[in-house]
């Protein structure tokens, strides 16, 4: 075990975390572990014992030896190292900007919550979801007092102005809208060639300069501050992918038809092309966001437009997929799986969001939770609801509650989890995560007897706080997947 720690001159302790140059006092502080300084005081304790004159540990086996007192006393400060460094990593999971690790369960991150919410319900989301966006900081207080860790984040748009009838949240409790101030700022707006300001077809709202330096002073310095008012961890950034601009803005301003966004350079930005303007805005935003204390996550959509090559995956700190998995073209879901891979095995914080036809449609949602167990991280996050409809929105079901354990090894391309059929099967401790997305069925045989994990009910939470539905298990030795679906498995009942 010690010698698989020991690379090259570098120590790794057990949480993954490299020492640099071998040396626990790098930069002239200790370095800890995880951010513990326990695991730290655990890891200088270890190095003072393996690197120590004596040279307790004998080379090549990785047996102690015992020829003299002084190596029983290493060996008692190696066994001490391992019982507070053990202790210390199991007590401090990996998170980021609050957000828990996900590596050993499924994590669900709620679009949001209602705001009459009854006391169990809200017990019951506070301890059910990881977290929600666009709560106003008096609901928040009420759920974190059940559970102080709930994540809440702020909801606001990426690359517009909303539509001054469009209300969000200005100062951790309000509704309103800035329109009135950032609207005497008439450089700050995207303008076509006769001048106008351009609206998006879809709601009217505007969009804006991204490249203009004092738009983005202003942005950054209001979202950090509507952050502070409603103690949010962070923000999603609502529509912002480049793709947006053909549709919805292609008629105000026909420069941005077509693939224009991604190919033609723009005097406005600084002679970038608009994808080239919103990488440089991302990443400076998400940063100046970082710097603050708060993580950005923009909403990239589903990312299934080919011609559109931003860089979406280096430039912020997580992202949000609307729509996620939902398409029957299996190029599409191929492409949109090694994007969101990029995301994914780089542990960003990424919340997927598929949508259901219908809250009873159990197929569709095992195929969701079989696709999220493909490519889940240590930082992510599904939700999905049928429809939209009010109630919808404190739903529980459950497939969220399957326990697989942790899967078998990163995975960082797709090919890491195909078969020569086109599915994609991942393995976990407890059982496998397969997926069928093509248009034909598909056979598959197990070395031994499997349990198919089957959702049945499941859906709005009452007003009790105790959610209805349960798993069914079928015993399988072998499984017809019909196209597009998906499947989870356990070893064990």
């Amino acid at each position: 075990m010690l010698e698989e720690a020991i690379h090259e001159g570098d120590l790794y302790a057990w949480g993954g975390t490299r020492m640099r140059g071998g040396n626990p006092y790098a930069w002239g502080k200790p370095v800890c572990v995880g951010g513990d300084p326990l695991a730290s005081l655990a890891a200088r304790i270890w190095m003072v014992v393996l690197f120590h004159e004596n040279d307790i540990y004998a080379s090549g086996r990785g047996e102690f030896m015992n020829a003299r007192p002084a190596r029983v006393w290493g060996n008692a400060l190696l066994l001490l190292c391992f019982s507070i460094g053990a202790a210390s990593f199991a007590a401090t999971p990996v998170n980021t900007f609050g957000f828990p690790e996900t590596w050993h369960r499924i994590a669900i991150f709620a679009d949001s919550l209602p705001y009459d919410m009854t006391d169990a319900q809200i017990r019951f989301a506070a301890t059910h979801y990881v977290g929600t966006q666009k709560l106003p900081l008096s609901l928040t207080r009420k759920l974190r007092v059940v559970n102080p860790k709930f994540i809440v984040i702020h909801y606001h748009l990426a690359i517009w102005q909303s539509n001054p009838k469009v209300s969000f949240i200005i100062d951790g409790e309000h509704w309103g809208n800035d329109y009135s101030f950032v609207s005497k700022h008439r450089d700050w707006f995207w303008l076509n060639v006769q001048g106008h300001r351009v609206k998006s077809s879809d709601d009217g709202k505007y969009l804006m300069n991204i490249s203009n330096p004092d738009f983005q002073k202003y942005w950054i310095s209001s979202l950090i501050q509507q952050m502070k008012d409603g103690r949010y961890q962070g923000v999603f950034l609502d529509s912002a992918s480049v793709d947006l601009l053909q549709g919805w803005c292609g008629k105000a301003d026909p420069r941005l038809a077509g693939t224009a966004a991604y190919n033609h350079p723009f005097k406005e930005l600084g002679g970038k092309t608009w994808s080239q303007a919103y990488e440089a805005f991302m990443s400076h935003v998400s940063d100046s966001l970082e710097k603050a204390g708060y993580v950005a996550i923009p909403n990239l959509g589903n990312l299934y437009t080919g011609w559109d090559k931003t860089d979406y995956y280096d430039t912020s700190s997580g992202a949000f997929l609307e729509s996620a998995f939902m398409t029957h073209s299996p190029s599409d879901w191929r492409m949109g799986a090694d994007r969101l891979l990029r995301i994914t095995s780089q542990n960003k914080i990424t919340l997927l969001q598929p949508y259901l036809n219908r809250e009873d449609d159990a197929k569709q949602r095992i195929y969701y939770i079989a696709c999220y167990l493909l490519f889940k991280g240590r930082h992510t996050y599904i939700d999905y609801f049928g429809g939209g409809h009010r109630q919808e929105i404190l739903s529980w079901y459950p497939e969220y509650d399957l326990d697989l354990g942790a899967p078998l090894g990163t995975i960082s391309n797709l090919s890491q989890l195909s078969t020569p059929e086109g599915i994609y099967i991942r393995r976990y401790d407890k059982g496998l995560a397969i997926v069928n997305p093509t248009d034909d069925p598909v056979n598959v045989s197990f070395p031994t007897t499997y349990w198919n994990a089957t959702p049945s009910g499941g859906g709005p939470v009452p007003a009790n706080g105790e959610p209805s539905g349960s798993m069914l298990y079928q015993p399988v030795s072998h499984l017809t997947l019909p196209p597009w679906s998906g499947a989870v498995l356990k070893y064990k009942k």
